[in-house]
This record gives structure tokens, sequence and C-alpha cells, in this order.
């Protein structure tokens, strides 16, 4: 399969993912993985999102006791998500 469209199957399948997820199941560069991602925009077939994380205070509590898991927002994280294109999606 071509990495364009193993891109767009690795979406479809996953629902959402990193440029650098992609790269590394696919095995190519995050760069290229970048690419491919640009191109898909273009179309109108794949959209940005921000995926907000937290920080993790490493003791596995649920609870946010400490104040860092619940108050300490990590940086947001790029993904893409599928939007269609071609009646896919």
């Amino acid at each position: 399969m071509k990495p364009l469209f193993a891109v767009r199957e690795v979406l479809l399948r996953q629902g959402m993912a990193s440029a650098s997820q992609m790269a590394a199941e696919l095995k190519l560069s995050v760069g290229l993985v970048e690419d491919m991602l640009a191109y898909w925009q273009c179309r109108g077939a794949v959209e940005p999102v921000l995926v907000g994380t937290h920080k993790s205070c490493g003791n596995r509590c649920n609870s946010g006791g400490c104040g860092s898991c619940s108050s300490a927002p990590a940086s947001p994280v790029q993904a893409y998500r599928w939007c269609g294109v071609g009646g896919r999606q």
C-alpha cells in the first residue's frame, strides 16, 4: 500500500492519532507523515485536533489529592482525525 493511503487507513482504523504515532506504526519519518497529513488536510479529509493531557504525580493516585494530577496540564498534543473524502469515512 502506498504511504499516502496507509496514513488514511491508520486514521480510519484508530479514529485519531498523532504524526509520531503514525510514523512509528508505518515505519516512516515524522516529516514524511506530516507532509502526507498536510496533503489530506488541504483536501478537507483530515482535521487537526489538540488533545490535552495531564501530568501524572507518579503515584497512580486517581483522586488528585497531591494537586499535581488535576491542576497541572501538560502541553497539548497535536493529533489528526479523518473527516472523510470521496465517500470514505
